[in-house]
């Protein structure tokens, strides 16, 4: 038996963390034959599985097995890597997919370790360090992953059995997904088993990684792995496009956005296709997706959905801001009119409670105002945006005090309803009753409260920031989790981390206490967790190989969402601030690769085709399907594909991004 320790591989010590179990075999039969000592290996079968352990520094270790047939006919199988924990492990991650259980959220997503008694076994594909599990407690953590080396080690799949007080971690290799598919939104489909076919005589060659590690912070050793995959997978990306170029494509989009409805001019959530109305609430069976995929009728591109949002999908407010960017910089009087009238609209139809719808188009329908809850997410992106189109007007000679009393009314209205057991909660009824109150969505208000205090410099907005920073550190950052910032799902999520890093830094500007750096580094740590450090691999013919898609530097969705975003564009500065306060150069290096990524699939000109259709310049597709899970497709075979839904908010990340990174002189870092 081999031991993983920090003190390096050697007899079993009192600071070992791991030990490398007997290998394990799978006949396609489903037979396990057993493994017994022989030729300085293990024979299963007819196969003879030797394992080589080097130490890679720093807590790493390489395994690598080589697995020669010795038998006289081919032999069908999966190989199983398997480790045990040697120390009493409280927290598990399986990145992108399962955060310690997912405890929130909706019940027939991936939850806990088993379902029906069996372990859950996920593809390499969706997590962003391939076949990755990880347990700890305070002072022990222990990670096994593939190797992105060669084709034979990454293309596998995991899993994470406890059994008494030490937990097993596997890799299966090749591809497994067992005892169901999550192959879309709350659906679960028949379990997917692929097998090596080895001829007699042959051998076969992969390579694993083991991590061993004192987590820095406790419930953080993602913390650790994140830096050492860094190191031992060094993932690279270049930027295509230039940023100028970028928030010139971003201009075109936002423009094309405008929308004229009820007399006002709005940017509209999206360019979609009919049937995407259907995909994207799981409406249809996938035989009824297979037909309507067929009539041009449903698979039109065009501004159908008549919905106008302040802040989270559409970003209305911050495109607008950016388009008065543009419009102040270029001289284009009509673009900024433009730009004005999105704001005007929403300060227009706030209560005089605060609150305000957050569709546009809930204020002229009774029916929809009826149903209307505004949330945290939106009324905080809202607020933020509100200030910053104040000031940014006001220095250009334009005076909108409207702009700042929104602001201020919303930031009242959740100071007045702040709750010690919920904090800011999640959504509100119009009258000013909680509709909602779980999540850690409250992130978006701290940043608004920020926001307002640094331009009206009232203390009680910063008291109340400080207070719920606090409160949400205590209850979700600290753990390692964070929930409900997407509105569409109720579960782990990303998004809702973005706040929370921004809050963090902008608190460290105002107070110069370094403890907030460190909350920094912690939510923006628990954000990367959810990026890609390698490139998945797809055959030809699939649309991310026809288009040139890479998965590197792309952020996964959700633990209810298993699909890829270009949400890491909107997190960029932040980590180049992080990189800067603390001189850890792969802040700065992680938001390359997600911004490489996040320019990927942006429609340049016009003849660039996708889908057969042109989609309007500078939109880009709102989900990127990297593994066998879609809402879009009538298979979840179609590895690699784009949807057809060109959202809004990715082209105002980008374009704010860029503001940004100009205003900090770090633009050459998207270059």
């Amino acid at each position: 038996m081999a031991y993983f320790g920090l003190n390096g591989l050697t007899e079993k010590a009192a600071d070992s963390f791991g030990i490398l179990l007997a290998p394990e075999i799978e006949m396609k039969d489903g037979t396990r034959p057993e493994a017994t000592e022989a030729e300085g290996g293990y024979l299963c079968g007819s196969l003879l599985i030797r394992d080589e352990i080097k130490g890679a520094g720093y807590g790493n270790y390489a395994i690598t097995r080589t697995i020669k047939n010795v038998g006289t006919a081919n032999a069908e199988f999966k190989d199983i890597v398997a480790v045990r924990d040697t120390f009493y492990g409280e927290k598990y991650l399986i990145p992108c997919i399962l955060y310690n259980g997912n405890e929130h959220g909706s019940s027939n997503t991936p939850k806990s370790l088993e379902i029906d008694g069996e372990p859950w076994v996920f593809a390499y594909d969706r997590m962003g360090i391939p076949s990755c599990t990880l347990t700890e407690n305070d002072f022990c953590g222990l990670a096994l992953f593939a190797s992105d080396k060669d084709a034979l080690s990454l293309t596998s799949s995991c899993s994470l059995v406890k059994r008494g007080d030490f937990y097993t971690h596997r890799i299966y290799r090749p591809v497994t997904e067992a005892p169901y598919t999550y192959s879309s939104k709350n659906i679960m489909t028949e379990r997917y088993d692929t097998y090596h076919t080895l001829e007699a005589g042959a051998e076969m060659t992969h390579t694993s990684y083991v991590c061993v590690m004192k987590p820095k912070y406790k419930k953080y050793a993602a913390l650790n792995l994140i830096e050492r995959v860094m190191g031992l997978f060094k993932p690279t990306f270049d930027p295509h496009l230039s940023p100028e170029k970028v928030f010139e494509l971003g201009i075109d989009y936002a423009n094309a956005l405008l929308y004229p409805y009820n007399g006002k001019k709005l940017i509209i959530t999206h360019y979609a296709p009919r049937l995407f109305r259907y995909q994207h609430m799981v409406k249809i069976t996938l035989d009824e997706m297979a037909e309507m995929m067929k009539d041009p009728y449903y698979t039109e591109i065009g501004a159908f959905d008549e919905r106008f949002e302040m802040g989270w999908a559409d970003q209305g407010l911050m495109n607008g801001r950016m388009l008065a960017i543009d419009a102040l910089k270029n001289g284009k009087k009509e673009q900024l009119a433009d730009a004005i009238g999105i704001f005007d609209a929403f300060a227009e139809i706030q209560q005089e409670n605060g609150l305000c719808y957050t569709l546009y188009e809930q204020s002229t329908d009774p029916e929809r105002a009826a149903k209307a809850t505004p949330d945290c997410c939106n009324l905080g992106w809202g607020a933020s945006e509100m200030v910053k189109m104040y000031r940014l007007l006001r220095d250009n000679g334009i005076d909108k005090p409207e702009y700042l009393t929104f602001a201020r009314k919303v930031c009242d209205f959740f100071i007045k309803n702040y709750d010690p057991l919920w904090g800011f909660g999640k959504s509100f009824n119009m009258d000013g009753t909680p509709a909602e109150k779980a999540g850690s969505i409250g992130g978006f208000m701290i940043c608004a409260m920020i926001d307002l205090y640094n331009e009206v410099k009232e203390e009680k907005y910063l008291d109340m920031a400080k207070k719920a920073h606090n409160f949400y550190y205590g209850r979700d950052l600290d753990n390692f989790v964070c929930t409900a910032g997407a509105l569409d799902c109720k579960s782990i999520d990303k998004e809702t981390a973005y706040p929370f890093v921004v809050a963090s830094l902008d608190l460290y500007k105002i107070t110069k206490n370094p403890n907030y750096i460190t909350r920094a580094q912690k939510a923006a740590y628990y954000f990367m967790s959810w990026m890609f450090f390698y490139d998945v691999l797809y055959p030809n013919g699939s649309e991310f190989t026809e288009y040139g898609y890479r998965t590197t530097g792309g952020t996964a969705i959700s633990a209810e969402h298993h699909a890829i975003d270009a949400w890491g564009a909107v997190i960029v500065p932040e980590l180049c601030e992080l990189a800067k306060l603390t001189g850890n150069k792969n802040w700065e290096k992680m938001a390359r690769l997600t911004w490489a990524n996040a320019i990927v699939g942006l429609t340049e000109r016009e003849g660039q085709l996708f889908h057969g259709q042109q989609r309007p310049i500078g939109s880009q597709n709102e989900g990127f399907f990297q593994a066998r899970w879609t809402k879009y497709r009538p298979t979840c075979e179609e590895r690699g594909h784009y949807n057809d839904c060109l959202c809004g908010w990715s082209g105002a990340y980008r374009m704010m991004t860029v503001d940004k990174m100009e205003k900090m002189g770090m633009l050459d870092v998207l270059r």
